[in-house]
Protein backbone atom coordinates (compact mmCIF):
# COMPACT_ATOMS: atom_id res chain seq x y z
CA UNK A 1 0.00 0.00 0.00
CA UNK A 2 2.79 2.65 0.92
CA UNK A 3 4.77 1.24 -1.73
CA UNK A 4 4.66 4.71 -4.44
CA UNK A 5 6.15 6.98 -1.34
CA UNK A 6 9.30 5.11 -0.85
CA UNK A 7 10.61 6.46 -4.21
CA UNK A 8 9.72 9.45 -3.31
CA UNK A 9 11.43 9.09 -0.55
CA UNK A 10 14.15 8.14 -2.13
CA UNK A 11 13.99 11.25 -4.74
CA UNK A 12 14.25 13.39 -1.67
CA UNK A 13 17.52 12.02 -0.31
CA UNK A 14 19.18 13.76 -3.49
CA UNK A 15 18.72 17.09 -2.56
CA UNK A 16 21.13 17.07 0.17
CA UNK A 17 23.28 14.56 -2.00
CA UNK A 18 23.16 16.97 -4.54
CA UNK A 19 24.28 19.99 -2.05
CA UNK A 20 26.96 17.30 -0.60
CA UNK A 21 28.30 16.84 -4.67
CA UNK A 22 28.20 20.60 -5.74
CA UNK A 23 30.28 21.92 -2.74
CA UNK A 24 32.83 19.17 -2.37
CA UNK A 25 34.01 18.90 -6.48
CA UNK A 26 31.87 22.01 -8.01
CA UNK A 27 33.15 24.57 -5.08
CA UNK A 28 36.24 23.34 -3.67
CA UNK A 29 37.95 21.49 -6.19
CA UNK A 30 36.26 23.84 -8.75
CA UNK A 31 37.96 26.43 -6.37
CA UNK A 32 34.27 28.73 -7.04
CA UNK A 33 34.12 28.72 -2.60
CA UNK A 34 34.33 31.62 -3.39
CA UNK A 35 34.68 32.89 -7.16
CA UNK A 36 37.06 34.79 -7.80
CA UNK A 37 36.78 38.41 -8.27
CA UNK A 38 36.19 39.83 -11.55
CA UNK A 39 38.31 42.81 -10.94
CA UNK A 40 41.36 40.04 -11.26
CA UNK A 41 44.03 40.20 -14.20
CA UNK A 42 43.52 37.48 -16.64
CA UNK A 43 46.89 36.36 -16.33
CA UNK A 44 45.83 35.18 -12.40
CA UNK A 45 42.48 33.76 -14.30
CA UNK A 46 45.07 31.90 -16.63
CA UNK A 47 47.17 30.57 -13.83
CA UNK A 48 44.35 29.31 -11.86
CA UNK A 49 43.37 26.64 -14.72
CA UNK A 50 46.94 25.76 -15.72
CA UNK A 51 48.28 24.80 -12.14
CA UNK A 52 45.29 23.15 -11.16
CA UNK A 53 43.98 21.72 -14.22
CA UNK A 54 43.52 18.21 -13.15
CA UNK A 55 41.84 19.09 -9.81
CA UNK A 56 39.51 21.38 -11.59
CA UNK A 57 39.09 18.51 -14.51
CA UNK A 58 37.83 16.34 -11.93
CA UNK A 59 35.74 18.62 -10.29
CA UNK A 60 33.75 19.16 -12.82
CA UNK A 61 33.59 16.25 -14.32
CA UNK A 62 31.50 14.86 -10.93
CA UNK A 63 29.63 18.03 -10.61
CA UNK A 64 28.48 17.51 -14.34
CA UNK A 65 27.63 13.96 -13.43
CA UNK A 66 25.26 14.24 -10.35
CA UNK A 67 23.99 17.52 -11.29
CA UNK A 68 20.69 15.55 -12.98
CA UNK A 69 20.16 14.57 -8.56
CA UNK A 70 18.87 18.46 -8.33
CA UNK A 71 15.94 17.28 -11.07
CA UNK A 72 15.45 14.17 -8.89
CA UNK A 73 15.32 16.09 -5.72
CA UNK A 74 12.17 18.48 -7.53
CA UNK A 75 10.38 15.51 -8.70
CA UNK A 76 9.91 14.40 -5.06
CA UNK A 77 8.51 18.00 -4.21
CA UNK A 78 6.40 18.14 -7.16
CA UNK A 79 4.59 14.49 -5.54
CA UNK A 80 4.00 16.33 -2.22
CA UNK A 81 2.70 19.36 -4.14
CA UNK A 82 0.17 17.47 -6.25
CA UNK A 83 -1.07 16.33 -2.79
CA UNK A 84 -1.98 20.26 -1.54
CA UNK A 85 -2.93 21.02 -5.22
CA UNK A 86 -5.76 18.49 -5.55
CA UNK A 87 -7.21 17.62 -9.35
CA UNK A 88 -5.12 21.05 -10.50
CA UNK A 89 -1.56 20.02 -11.25
CA UNK A 90 -0.42 23.31 -12.51
CA UNK A 91 2.22 24.40 -9.88
CA UNK A 92 3.64 20.75 -9.40
CA UNK A 93 4.53 21.03 -13.57
CA UNK A 94 5.88 24.45 -13.15
CA UNK A 95 7.62 22.92 -9.95
CA UNK A 96 9.17 20.10 -11.98
CA UNK A 97 10.02 22.21 -15.16
CA UNK A 98 11.95 24.62 -12.60
CA UNK A 99 13.73 22.27 -11.01
CA UNK A 100 14.53 20.57 -14.46
CA UNK A 101 15.59 23.32 -16.27
CA UNK A 102 17.75 24.40 -13.75
CA UNK A 103 20.19 21.48 -14.44
CA UNK A 104 20.73 23.11 -17.48
CA UNK A 105 22.91 26.12 -16.37
CA UNK A 106 24.59 24.04 -13.81
CA UNK A 107 25.90 21.56 -16.70
CA UNK A 108 26.59 24.30 -19.23
CA UNK A 109 29.06 26.58 -16.84
CA UNK A 110 30.38 23.38 -15.40
CA UNK A 111 31.48 22.72 -19.30
CA UNK A 112 33.36 26.18 -19.61
CA UNK A 113 35.50 25.49 -16.30
CA UNK A 114 35.63 22.56 -17.91
CA UNK A 115 36.97 23.66 -21.32
CA UNK A 116 39.28 25.97 -19.89
CA UNK A 117 41.19 23.20 -17.64
CA UNK A 118 41.22 20.53 -21.03
CA UNK A 119 44.25 22.58 -22.53
CA UNK A 120 45.10 25.26 -20.70
CA UNK A 121 48.46 25.76 -21.09
CA UNK A 122 46.91 26.14 -25.42
CA UNK A 123 44.96 28.85 -24.80
CA UNK A 124 45.60 32.59 -24.33
CA UNK A 125 44.96 34.27 -20.76
CA UNK A 126 42.29 36.60 -22.78
CA UNK A 127 40.53 33.18 -23.57
CA UNK A 128 40.72 31.49 -20.65
CA UNK A 129 39.52 34.54 -18.70
CA UNK A 130 36.52 34.46 -20.82
CA UNK A 131 35.67 30.86 -19.77
CA UNK A 132 36.04 31.57 -16.29
CA UNK A 133 33.78 34.58 -16.72
CA UNK A 134 30.98 33.26 -19.19
CA UNK A 135 30.61 30.36 -16.68
CA UNK A 136 30.04 32.54 -13.86
CA UNK A 137 27.64 34.44 -15.95
CA UNK A 138 25.54 31.87 -17.13
CA UNK A 139 25.24 29.89 -13.57
CA UNK A 140 24.43 33.33 -11.61
CA UNK A 141 21.70 34.40 -14.58
CA UNK A 142 20.21 31.08 -15.34
CA UNK A 143 18.54 31.85 -11.43
CA UNK A 144 15.08 32.37 -13.43
CA UNK A 145 14.45 28.60 -13.94
CA UNK A 146 15.36 28.08 -10.13
CA UNK A 147 12.86 30.92 -8.94
CA UNK A 148 9.80 29.40 -11.01
CA UNK A 149 10.29 26.51 -8.82
CA UNK A 150 10.67 28.06 -5.86
CA UNK A 151 7.76 30.49 -6.51
CA UNK A 152 5.66 27.47 -7.56
CA UNK A 153 5.59 25.02 -4.31
CA UNK A 154 5.85 28.36 -1.82
CA UNK A 155 2.34 28.93 -3.33
CA UNK A 156 1.35 25.64 -3.61
CA UNK A 157 2.55 25.07 0.13
CA UNK A 158 1.01 28.09 0.97
CA UNK A 159 -2.45 27.11 -0.25
CA UNK A 160 -2.66 23.81 1.95
CA UNK A 161 -5.98 23.68 3.39
CA UNK A 162 -4.99 21.43 6.52
CA UNK A 163 -5.13 22.32 9.63
CA UNK A 164 -1.10 21.77 10.08
CA UNK A 165 -0.11 22.00 6.36
CA UNK A 166 2.26 19.52 5.08
CA UNK A 167 5.53 21.99 4.98
CA UNK A 168 5.16 25.06 7.54
CA UNK A 169 3.82 28.07 6.11
CA UNK A 170 7.23 30.28 6.99
CA UNK A 171 9.39 27.66 5.12
CA UNK A 172 6.99 28.26 1.91
CA UNK A 173 7.23 32.33 2.23
CA UNK A 174 10.95 31.90 2.60
CA UNK A 175 11.52 30.11 -0.16
CA UNK A 176 9.43 32.49 -2.48
CA UNK A 177 11.52 35.50 -0.32
CA UNK A 178 14.50 33.56 -1.78
CA UNK A 179 13.63 33.41 -4.94
CA UNK A 180 12.94 37.01 -5.84
CA UNK A 181 15.87 38.01 -4.30
CA UNK A 182 17.69 36.24 -6.48
CA UNK A 183 16.44 39.22 -9.19
CA UNK A 184 19.56 40.51 -7.96
CA UNK A 185 22.33 38.70 -9.58
CA UNK A 186 21.07 40.79 -12.83
CA UNK A 187 23.23 43.45 -11.05
CA UNK A 188 26.57 41.44 -11.48
CA UNK A 189 27.59 42.12 -15.37
CA UNK A 190 27.55 45.89 -14.29
CA UNK A 191 30.37 45.57 -11.35
CA UNK A 192 33.80 44.03 -11.14
CA UNK A 193 34.18 44.74 -7.50
CA UNK A 194 32.09 45.34 -4.19
CA UNK A 195 29.10 43.84 -2.94
CA UNK A 196 27.17 43.05 -6.29
CA UNK A 197 30.41 41.56 -7.84
CA UNK A 198 30.06 38.20 -8.68
CA UNK A 199 32.36 36.97 -5.14
CA UNK A 200 30.57 40.17 -3.89
CA UNK A 201 28.83 39.93 -0.05
CA UNK A 202 25.10 39.94 -1.85
CA UNK A 203 25.77 38.33 -4.97
CA UNK A 204 27.69 35.30 -3.86
CA UNK A 205 27.58 35.17 0.08
CA UNK A 206 24.11 36.07 1.03
CA UNK A 207 22.55 34.64 -2.22
CA UNK A 208 24.23 31.56 -2.23
CA UNK A 209 24.12 30.88 1.96
CA UNK A 210 20.46 32.00 1.52
CA UNK A 211 19.44 28.76 -1.08
CA UNK A 212 22.02 26.64 0.89
CA UNK A 213 19.99 27.06 3.77
CA UNK A 214 16.48 27.06 2.33
CA UNK A 215 17.43 23.32 0.53
CA UNK A 216 18.03 21.31 3.61
CA UNK A 217 15.16 22.84 5.06
CA UNK A 218 12.71 22.03 2.57
CA UNK A 219 14.31 18.14 2.34
CA UNK A 220 13.74 17.80 6.16
CA UNK A 221 9.91 19.03 5.86
CA UNK A 222 9.25 16.86 2.67
CA UNK A 223 10.23 14.22 4.38
CA UNK A 224 7.92 14.15 6.92
CA UNK A 225 5.02 15.04 4.61
CA UNK A 226 5.67 11.89 2.93
CA UNK A 227 5.82 10.08 6.18
CA UNK A 228 2.54 12.17 6.62
CA UNK A 229 0.49 11.04 3.54
CA UNK A 230 1.79 7.83 4.08
CA UNK A 231 -0.09 7.58 7.48
CA UNK A 232 -3.18 9.58 5.79
CA UNK A 233 -3.56 6.61 2.76
CA UNK A 234 -3.20 4.06 5.84
CA UNK A 235 -6.26 6.09 7.69
CA UNK A 236 -8.15 6.45 5.03
CA UNK A 237 -8.16 2.15 4.86
CA UNK A 238 -8.63 2.22 8.31
CA UNK A 239 -4.93 0.80 9.35
CA UNK A 240 -2.51 2.27 11.26
CA UNK A 241 1.80 2.45 10.99
CA UNK A 242 2.99 -0.95 11.70
CA UNK A 243 5.70 -1.09 14.31
CA UNK A 244 9.45 -2.66 11.95
CA UNK A 245 8.84 -5.50 10.39
CA UNK A 246 5.44 -6.11 10.91
CA UNK A 247 2.31 -5.49 8.84
CA UNK A 248 0.02 -3.19 8.59
CA UNK A 249 -2.50 -3.30 11.70
CA UNK A 250 -5.84 -2.33 12.11
CA UNK A 251 -6.86 0.95 13.66
CA UNK A 252 -8.72 0.96 16.91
Amino acid sequence: MLDEFKYWRLCAWAGPAFMSVFIVFWGIMGFNLPPFSGALPAEDIAAYFRENANTVRLGMVIAMSFAVLYMVWGLAIAKVVEKVEGESNILSTLTVWGAGLTVVPILVSCSGWLAGAYRPEALPDAVLQLLYDWSWLLIDLGYSVTTLQMIALGVAFLGDKRDVPLVPRWLAWYGIWVGVSFAAECLMPFFKSGPFERAGILNFWIEFSVWFVWCPTLTFHVLRAIRRLEDEKLARHGLRRPAPGLMPQAAE
